[in-house]
């Protein structure tokens, strides 16, 4: 009896630090606002995509997908497997997995499929490492302001200066792209989301029977509930009704794709109205750490790779750097090992470690697809590399040899 209860104690225990612990996750609310660029009425974002950062279409049509160019620079082969893409004009020449999918601090995904596309005149015109859609956004809701040209990821909810009355239905459709409802004259009409066409809406074959023949420019249309005037209306002859990028120039929206939502509203209602200054990340080496790098400050402060075939370690001390990644238990399990090491040996050594979904030129390098990874580079021996290290005495034998 008595052991009987202190088992219910326990699983009380675990379900009230369960409990809280989600419902402290649940109640994390982030809203990071990122510049975007608008060329020609294109909005081009900046993403790291395979380890490389780039500058990437954003498509409401089309796939996540990377140039010829852009998939050898980093290391991506195509499976020549050729498939329909969604624009035409593009040719796809494979298929392949990008290690790495980050945009700013709040999207983060291990790997992405990536369709692999031959360089065209539109992408080369743009200077784009290639394209992608609202399918890469499903854990976080994408809001998008013309005005103040600002792409802004919130999670878990919309931002709160979007209102829940100016919600309606929305869905990512695998060969259409991002549809969302509208209404036209009243009656309910889905429409695709296209950042191409520059018309604010063209009608379908179908749909255009809404408009009267008399007045077939114009119409009632609410987009989310809202009101929107002097809308001006073209007939086309696609399947599907088109609401086109210049609808944007309106109001503020937001693609809640998780949850097949999307919200719009008029400008000036609590939004950024100026675009947020680009902050670049300044890497501070602090002594007694293991400091977080990136590529620039491996090549200047650690080790030339581009000039030197040999290691020849820039600087006064030995370095130890781990390559790790969030998804590797045994690299997480190691880290405050790595610490504890880096603490000891302050004075003797500086300590590093590279993230290798983020930094996929250093992992190509140094051919860190086994981690974790620790590199020992000397003063005067080169480097040593132990693949699998996970032990406090394995590292640090490693570091006394290196001392030496």
């Amino acid at each position: 009896m008595r052991r009987m209860k202190l088992i219910q104690r326990l699983c009380f225990y675990l379900l009230t630090v369960s409990v809280c612990f989600n419902a402290a996750a649940q109640n994390t609310v982030v809203n990071e606002v990122l510049p975007y660029k608008d060329i020609d009425g294109y909005i081009i974002i900046r993403a790291n995509v395979g380890g490389t950062e780039g500058d990437f279409l954003l498509d409401s049509r089309g796939k996540v997908a990377v140039t010829e160019s852009a998939a050898a620079g980093r290391g991506m082969k195509a499976d020549n497997k050729t498939n329909n893409y969604p624009r035409e004009g593009f040719q796809v020449l494979g298929n392949a997995t990008a290690i790495g999918f980050f945009l700013g601090n709040t999207v983060y995904q291990k790997d992405i499929q990536t369709r692999v596309l031959k360089e065209n005149a539109l992408l080369t015109r743009l200077k784009v490492d290639g394209v992608i859609n609202f399918s890469a956004f499903t854990n976080v809701v994408v809001t998008l302001n013309t005005k103040a040209k600002t792409i802004t990821l919130s999670t878990p909810y919309k931002p709160a200066y979007m209102k829940l009355v100016n919600r309606d239905d929305a869905e990512q459709s695998y060969n259409d792209g991002l549809m969302i409802q509208t209404t036209i004259n009243g009656k309910p009409v889905k429409a695709v989301v296209d950042f191409y066409e520059n018309e604010p809406l063209l009608l379908s074959a179908n749909d255009a029977k809404l408009v009267n023949p008399g007045n077939a420019t114009s119409a009632t249309v609410k987009v989310a509930g809202v009101s929107v005037n002097n809308v001006k209306v073209a007939k086309g002859n696609a399947p599907c009704t088109i609401v086109g990028k210049s609808i944007l120039n309106k109001g503020v929206i937001s693609f809640d794709i998780g949850r097949n939502k999307y919200y719009f509203q008029s400008f000036n209602q609590g939004e950024e109205t100026t675009a947020p200054a680009v902050n670049k990340e300044v890497v501070t080496f602090i002594p007694g750490k293991v400091n977080p790098i990136d590529r620039t400050y491996f090549l200047k402060n650690v080790y030339d790779y581009k000039t030197n075939k040999q290691w020849k370690t820039i600087g006064d001390k030995p370095v130890v750097i781990d390559f790790w990644a969030t998804w590797c238990g045994p690299c997480m399990k190691m880290m405050p090992v790595m610490e504890e090491l880096a603490a000891k040996y302050k004075d003797r050594i500086n300590f590093y470690k590279v993230n290798v979904d983020k930094e996929g030129e250093l992992r190509q390098v140094f051919e860190a697809n086994a981690i974790p990874l620790i590199i020992f580079g000397s003063l005067n021996n080169g480097s040593t590399k132990e693949i699998g290290a996970d032990t406090k005495e394995k590292v640090e034998a490693r570091i006394l040899e290196l001392l030496k």
